[in-house]
């Protein structure tokens, strides 16, 4: 090859990587951000997941967007109090007042919303400063006040429409329901979805609160996709996932944020010059205070909000000899105290529980109900696994595996070497002093979130039988403190290192 021409190759290299670099490096031309799954916990806290960072909280988000210089839309999935009693205490509507200063477009509800009967969330609706966005729910035939079934929002120069689902399992076995209904989730897509077209606008999102719940047989958001084109993405809350996930079906992208409000959802849009949606981005943006700042205003809220709902909780349910600690990466004081009540409540052989659904210390002296929720600020449930010794065995070694989630026990002692091959690390349990037999079959009490996959611990699942008591954690623990002059903890070394 002569001079020139390898000059020549070199300079066109150089042209398309650079071509190249530049296109990956092309901001969008407006964004979608999307909350879901907040569950009450609408504050900045530390969270373990990231090295305990201060992050999230409507107050971090509302100054998040401040800084944003490209166009976009913020919508809301529901899902919005259950977990906590900042949340529950105001059945829901206190996120009318705490995201009525942020720039919502619309937001969706679910079955968790519903709570407290339609007549509730009817009156929540009818109050909120942006609309709820309702293709498939009416009350008496109409789209209930306050909500719209379809909505154009505009993001700079482009038409995003936007449609909502509910899933008609959401009204399965519960009360107070009455004028409430939930239409077809296909036929409501396809209608709305066609009327969007027929309106021109650039793209298609649908706000998706389909296939959760106990219900097998309810649609899901794949089946929508596959069944309903012309959805560009899907913003699915009510899933309670740990982390944000996405998928594609077709041309459609499917958005499964994490929950809690640690984070908001952010999808690219990228448009070419004939304003067509090319293509589509998710990133899931981590709120960390420290890069984003806090809105005063918002914050002084949600601090007020939080007082009110502390002096409402703020009646001992019982007394502690000593302050309980947890500890992510070990056995702790606390771990044990609430693998306990677990194990006694249940009347089972033994019990497990996460290390990271433990959230804060217990003090010593008066407990509060509040000092509950802070502690174990969620819905979980006990459930009874009847599980043989051998996946018993198997459940707690794979758990070793799993970074900051140290399993906390009660009626074990499992010694165990850390530092041996995976797979061989415990060398032999005793269960209530007796050795575990590998066929024998044993009942254990969990939650249904580790039964679930609690944030690593999977193996639980190959239990023979279970059952969901529906009873939640916060009850057996207050069950645990009532009635007693002063709880003093059992001090056990129940993980054992060996050699």
């Amino acid at each position: 090859m002569k001079v020139s021409a390898v000059r020549l190759f070199l300079c066109l290299s150089v042209l398309f990587f650079s071509l190249g670099c530049a296109r990956q490096q092309m901001p969008p031309s407006a964004y979608l951000f999307f909350t879901s799954d907040i569950e009450g916990v609408f504050w900045a806290r530390p969270e373990p997941q990231y090295g305990n960072e201060m992050t999230g909280g409507l107050a971090v988000l509302k100054s998040f967007l401040e800084k944003q210089t490209i166009p976009y839309v913020l919508l809301d999935g529901g899902n919005w109090y259950a977990q906590t009693p900042e949340g529950t205490l105001s059945q829901g509507a206190y996120f009318n007042q705490m995201a009525a200063s942020l720039p919502y477009a619309g937001r969706l509800f679910t079955d968790k919303d519903l709570a407290y009967g339609w007549g509730s969330l009817r009156q929540i609706i009818k109050e909120s400063p942006f609309p709820f966005i309702l293709s498939n729910v009416t009350s008496g035939g109409k789209t209930p006040s306050g909500a719209t079934p379809w909505l154009i929002a505009k993001a700079g120069d482009y038409r995003i429409g936007i449609l909502g689902l509910v899933g008609r399992q959401a009204v399965a076995g519960k009360r107070r329901m009455g004028g409430l209904e939930i239409g077809d989730e296909l036929e409501a897509a396809r209608k709305t979805v066609h009327i969007l077209q027929e309106k021109g606008v650039d793209a298609i999102v649908l706000l998706s609160a389909l296939g959760a719940g106990s219900d097998e047989k309810a649609l899901t958001d794949v089946q929508l996709a596959e069944e309903v084109p012309g959805i560009d993405v899907i913003l699915s809350s009510n899933l309670g996932r740990e982390e944000a996930e996405t998928e594609y079906v077709g041309r459609t992208l499917i958005v499964y944020p994490g929950a809690k409000l640690d984070g908001v959802g952010q999808v690219g849009l990228y448009f070419n010059k004939e304003n067509q949606l090319a293509e589509v981005r998710f990133e899931d943006k981590v709120l960390y205070r420290r890069d984003f700042g806090e809105d005063a205003a918002v914050a002084q809220q949600i601090a007020a909000l939080r007082r009110t709902a502390r002096s409402q909780m703020d009646r001992p349910v019982g007394k502690l000899a000593q302050q309980l600690t947890g500890d992510l990466d070990q056995e702790s004081s606390l771990g044990n105290w609430v693998a306990d009540c677990m194990r006694r409540w249940a009347k089972a052989d033994a019990a497990v529980i996460n290390a990271d659904s433990l959230r804060a210390d217990l003090p010593e002296g008066a407990v509060t109900q509040y000092d509950l929720y802070e502690m174990y600020p969620y819905a979980d449930h006990i459930t009874f696994l009847d599980i043989k010794g051998a996946a018993l065995q198997n459940a707690l070694e794979e758990g070793l595996s799993v970074a900051h989630n140290f399993a906390q026990i009660s009626g074990l002692s499992v010694y165990y070497n850390p530092q041996a091959a995976v797979g061989t690390r415990i060398d032999r349990i005793l269960i209530n002093g007796a050795a575990l037999i590998p066929s024998k079959v044993y009942r254990v009490a969990v939650t249904d979130h580790m039964l679930a996959g609690g944030a690593g611990h999977e193996a639980f699942i190959d239990s023979l039988e279970f059952k969901n008591t529906q009873v939640e954690m916060r009850t057996v623990l207050r069950l645990c403190l009532n009635g007693k002059n002063e709880v003093s903890p059992e001090k056990v070394e129940r993980w054992r290192k060996v050699k």
